[in-house]
């Protein structure tokens, strides 16, 4: 007996020194010059970069797989090439299983983008998502922690400066942003864009948002609402980060993530004190296409003014004449 018991606590011990979270497992740079359909969009008829996507040489991107959980999760990262140490941004995905997935347009797009701002930029693709083994994604269940873990292996780069810490995430990867929110105040600023933010609204817009709760959601069918509030930011409010300034953009013709979640959320947050800023874009869709320049100004300057000018947070008590 007492072989057997000593045989199983080496064993535990061993798995708890084979596994580490947030252990950088493989990288390898990607060019996005390989992918026909993007170098068609991004070069010119001289076969140079269009001015729109020269940051592409300012930055080194690259497709990651790191452990969280014991699970082999596959990610991208990018960060500037010059020598330096650059604060740190997360960046949450939408979508969910290869819907919505990160791949060599999104990461060209947003996390290379993002990275020539002067930031080490790093994303998940979640558990069991694009080619990861082991996991599943439970949309907003135990892959949160393939974000948290994020943190640790963002603290052995040496470019990233975790100690001005960021996250930003689009639709699902809102829903993401509120829940890490939750359990972590890690984060000095916050960009969540067409944010997911009440399920039981999502599935009454979208009827069919209920096939992905239940394919998802493990034992959905069982208790439906205490799944469902356990993903809702409006349900949990009160768990959020209370020093984590959120810019929360939202465009008002957007149907897949209604406005009216971002607009009760935010009433929420006032009565809370939590910092936030709601900027809703007249006509534009979920992903505010019509207003990229002006969003990547706003999103910018959000996280510049509170990751590298260390902005204090904002006085949220009635007060003024």
């Amino acid at each position: 007996m007492k072989k057997t018991i000593i045989s199983f606590l080496f064993l535990v011990f061993t798995f708890s020194l084979l596994s580490q979270d947030g252990k950088l497992l493989d990288r390898k740079n990607i060019n996005p010059l390989i992918n026909k359909e993007l170098k068609t969009r991004i070069l010119d008829k001289n076969n140079q970069l269009k001015p729109d996507y020269a940051y592409l040489q300012q930055v080194i991107l690259e497709e990651i797989t790191y452990e969280s959980d014991g699970n082999q999760v596959k990610g991208y990262m990018a960060y500037p090439k010059a020598q330096g140490v650059y604060p740190a941004i997360i960046y949450n995905r939408g979508g969910n299983l290869d819907f919505g997935s990160l791949n060599i347009f999104k990461a060209t797009f947003i996390i290379a983008k993002v990275a020539s701002w002067g930031y080490v930029v790093v994303g998940s693709q979640y558990r069991g998502n694009g080619g990861g083994i082991g996991g599943k994604d439970q949309f907003g269940g135990d892959e949160l922690n393939d974000i948290l873990n994020l943190i640790p292996l963002l603290e052995t780069e040496e470019k990233a400066d975790t100690a001005h810490l960021g996250i930003y995430g689009w639709s699902r990867g809102g829903m993401m942003t509120y829940l890490t929110l939750a359990r972590s105040a890690r984060f000095q600023a916050a960009v969540v864009g067409g944010g997911l933010s009440d399920l039981f609204i999502m599935k009454e817009t979208r009827p069919v948002m209920e096939e992905v709760y239940q394919d998802l959601i493990p034992n959905y069918a069982e208790n439906k609402t205490k799944h469902l509030d356990a993903r809702s930011a409006i349900k949990f409010v009160d768990k959020i980060s209370h020093t984590t300034p959120i810019l929360m953009v939202h465009g008002t013709a957007d149907w897949r993530v209604v406005p009216r979640m971002a607009l009760e959320l935010a009433a929420e947050f006032i009565k809370k004190q939590i910092p936030h800023r709601l900027v809703l874009f007249e006509g534009g869709d979920h992903g505010l296409n019509e207003f990229d320049d002006e969003l990547d100004a706003m999103v910018k300057a959000w996280f510049d003014k509170y990751l590298k000018n260390g902005a204090n947070l904002p006085d949220l008590s009635p007060h003024g004449r």
